[in-house]
């Protein structure tokens, strides 16, 4: 029988209510009629009761019944669905309760459950990690914190597809012969012909052996093409062919190294090809004899194998040439010039930035070093207080607050000694400027200005104002000699990087320090402009006093947390240390400011100081090299070092 609605047993209600009304209304006087009257609505009433009262039962159990069958789903899924559920003390992370299929997995591949892996489970989510593994398969796990549980799904089908596809993408790599033309320029044809057929051999054997479609451009350059999982085994072994090739170069007495740019990623191979030469090119304005390898992703950063040997790739006057009329035509377009050098500049940075205010000035522009007074050192303030004295150059000189209220928006900005952006005397000054030029012979960093008009990076020259020395000599005419204040500034940023020509010189180095004296350099006053004060002597004696030997070759300066030293004092403690007996590499720590702590590093030449200040955060040169270490103790960047030489060991020396 249908059951009556809410709607029906209204309608019964609102009757019976009606007939009682209407059989007072019509028979008032009738008592008989009434009353069957009366027990009719009774009647209705009756039923209506008893309908409602049945009803109410029937939802009862049907409540109880929906409530049991979602019970037993509920257990039916937790017990069958391929979902594993664990829940654990949140204080102690004792195992509490797992479903049959956690219990299957971890039974299945004899993994034990204990509160040591549930910690293990809840370290790697404090560290942003979602995937574990268990025996040979792959889970992605979800943890509930506040119920102490844990969900986790096999994904192993899903990874080993992505895996599959990350394989699959393509790779093209560029192979160079670092300073081929240099090395077969006086040799006959036959030493030549021989040297072409050792080169092909060694290169086409690697490429063979990894089975990759390979091309030989010329006589110094090949291409290769490969998918990502032969690129990874090349990785794996760190391009073993870099050491092979420079070591069977050694051999036969020819000084030649290989640099490779490799490119990857899912994008076209036109694409990929145009990553692989950026690359190539970062790997010989970083010196050479290493790889670049980088993915067509823009916030990818590139990864660099070998570089276990000195800048080996030479600048010649050809590309030198070449600069000087491409920063010609940029200058000729440019209304506005601002130079600006690194943070706490030294004494290239200055020379460099003067000179480069030379030659915009040459061309008849309007140009500004910006300086910030707050981070000068105490070399740069007697040589501000020198420059005071010559008001041609002195009023151009411009806070980094008077670029932020005047530059014009077609203005250029040009960086010296310095490649990396976050480096900058003013990070606010170098965001304002879409036209950039880089003047430095530091290795390129990874982070580098976006689509530079000019990048001029020469890891082999021995300072930032020797470039810019040579720059000026393709240009300085009769009637637009550098001055003698300006030939002295460069001159002592030459020295004060190369140690009083001590170190990093090459024959290039003299002739530019050959024609800054016939400009009129003052060595006198270069010596005075570097000599050190009593309180700096003393406080770079404090910092070699605590030094400490953390191999037989290599040494750690660490000064106290408490104490700030300047970045001259702390790079002449270690050229200092560097110069005793038996010492192959020299680290100095040491508090720049209240937030920063710096480390320069130095080396003879035996160990590659750059790898470790890279791995650090910082840059430089093979064998000069620093870094600047944001919210740290010296104490916790001195241990940082010792983990970063251990983990570098096998990497950090020099294998020629």
């Amino acid at each position: 029988m249908k059951k009556p609605t809410r709607k029906e047993i209204l309608i019964f209600v609102t009757l019976a209510l009606f007939l009682i009304i209407f059989g007072i209304l019509i028979f008032p006087y009738q008592w008989m009629i009434l009353i069957w009257i009366f027990v009719i609505a009774m009647g209705i009433y009756y039923f209506t009761w008893r309908i409602m009262g049945a009803m109410h039962i029937e939802n009862r159990e049907v409540i109880r019944q929906v409530t049991d069958y979602a019970e037993e789903s509920t257990k039916q899924v937790l017990e069958t669905m391929p979902l594993g559920v664990l829940r654990y003390n949140r204080e102690n992370q004792a195992l509490l309760w797992l479903n049959p299929y956690a219990d299957y997995v971890f039974t299945g591949q004899q993994e034990e459950l204990n509160s040591e892996k549930i910690r293990e489970i809840l370290a790697l989510n404090e560290q942003e990690k979602n995937f574990m593994d268990i025996g040979e398969k792959q889970y992605y796990f979800y943890i509930h914190k506040e119920e102490g549980l844990i969900y986790f799904i096999d994904v192993s089908n899903e990874q080993s597809l992505r895996q599959e596809i990350q394989n699959r993408q393509l790779v093209v790599g560029v192979i160079s012969v670092d300073n081929y033309d240099d090395v077969t320029e006086n040799m006959e044809e036959k030493e030549t012909s021989i040297l072409n057929s050792m080169i092909t051999s060694i290169v086409s054997d690697w490429l063979n052996e990894h089975k990759v479609f390979s091309k030989r451009l010329n006589r110094e350059k090949y291409f290769f093409v490969a998918r990502y999982k032969i690129l990874k085994n090349m990785m794996n072994q760190n391009f073993q062919l870099i050491d092979d090739f420079r070591e069977k170069m050694v051999e036969n007495n020819t000084p030649l190294t290989l640099s490779i740019g490799v490119g990857f990623g899912m994008a076209s191979p036109k694409y990929i090809g145009e990553i692989a030469n950026n690359n190539l090119e970062i790997a010989l304005v970083r010196g050479g004899d290493q790889v670049v390898v980088k993915e067509d992703v823009e916030t990818s950063k590139p990864l660099y194998f070998g570089g276990k040997s000195d800048s080996v790739v030479k600048r010649t006057r050809v590309r030198t040439r070449a600069m000087a009329t491409a920063l010609k035509g940029i200058l000729q377009d440019t209304e506005e010039v601002y130079i600006m050098g690194h943070r706490f500049p030294d004494m290239d940075a200055i020379g460099a930035s003067f000179g480069m205010l030379y030659l915009a000035r040459m061309f008849g522009k309007t140009a500004y070093v910006v300086l910030d007074s707050k981070q000068f050192i105490h070399d740069v303030e007697r040589c501000m207080e020198e420059i005071k004295e010559y008001p041609e150059l002195f009023d151009c000189v411009v806070t980094p607050e008077y670029v932020k209220e005047n530059r014009r928006e077609n203005s250029l900005l040009v960086m010296v000694d310095y490649n990396k952006p976050v480096l900058s005397i003013s990070k606010e000054v170098y965001s304002l400027f879409e036209k950039i030029i880089v003047i430095d012979h530091h290795r390129r960093s990874d982070e580098f200005p976006q689509s530079p008009l000019l990048s001029y990076i020469e890891s082999g020259a021995s300072s930032a104002s020797e470039l810019i020395t040579e720059l000026i000599q393709y240009q300085s005419t009769k009637t637009t000699r550098i001055s003698r204040i300006e030939a002295t500034l460069l001159m002592a940023g030459i020295v004060v990087d190369t140690k009083s020509f001590q170190m990093r010189t090459t024959s290039r180095t003299f002739d530019t320090a050959s024609f800054l004296r016939s400009m009129g350099a003052d060595n006198s006053k270069v010596q005075a402009l570097l000599s050190s004060d009593l309180q700096s002597y003393m406080e770079m004696n404090e910092l070699i006093s605590s030094n400490e030997k953390i191999t037989e070759e290599m040494i750690i300066a660490c000064g106290d947390d408490d104490k700030v030293y300047d970045s001259v004092t702390n790079a002449k403690a270690a050229d200092t240390i560097l110069s005793l007996n038996g010492v192959e590499a020299t680290f100095v720590i040491s508090r720049r400011n209240h937030e920063t702590v710096g480390i320069s590093a130095r080396s003879k030449g035996k160990v590659n100081v750059q790898v470790l200040m890279e791995k650090l955060g910082g840059g430089g040169h093979f064998n000069n090299a620093a870094v600047q270490m944001k919210e740290i103790t010296t104490s916790a960047a001195k241990a940082k070092l010792v983990e970063a030489i251990e983990l570098k060991k096998d990497d950090i020396y020099n294998k020629n």
